[in-house]
């Protein structure tokens, strides 16, 4: 089966927000994903700019993450549109098979 990115690009508009929200990314947000059937989530800053990340998870599935779309993530999705609102983040989404013939091995680490 192959396994599934799920990626979310953020740009802070409001630099008074960033330290804020890489902390919930880091504290709450990706291990809530994870919970919600995720494998597993990183953040990571884009090279060259103070305020753009990437939020990237793995799934088992298309299906997996299709049901992690229509199920949790629109709460998930309301939680930092509460904290963070307005116009202070924008973000875009992407999803691609991901094309490491490891990623199905006994080799890749289990659920963190």
């Amino acid at each position: 089966m192959t396994r599934i990115l799920y990626e979310v690009t953020a740009k802070i508009i409001d630099p008074e927000v960033t330290d804020a929200w890489v902390a919930w990314i880091l504290d709450e947000h990706i291990g809530d994903v994870v919970r919600a059937g995720a494998l597993r989530g990183r953040l990571v800053r884009i090279d060259d700019t103070e305020s753009t990340f990437a939020v990237q998870y793995e799934f088992e599935s298309r299906d997996d993450l299709n049901r992690y779309l229509a199920d949790r993530a629109p709460g998930l999705r309301d939680q930092g549109a509460r904290r963070f609102g307005g116009h202070r983040v924008e973000y875009t989404r992407r999803t691609g098979e991901i094309a490491d013939p490891k990623a199905d091995s006994a080799e890749s680490p289990d659920r963190q």
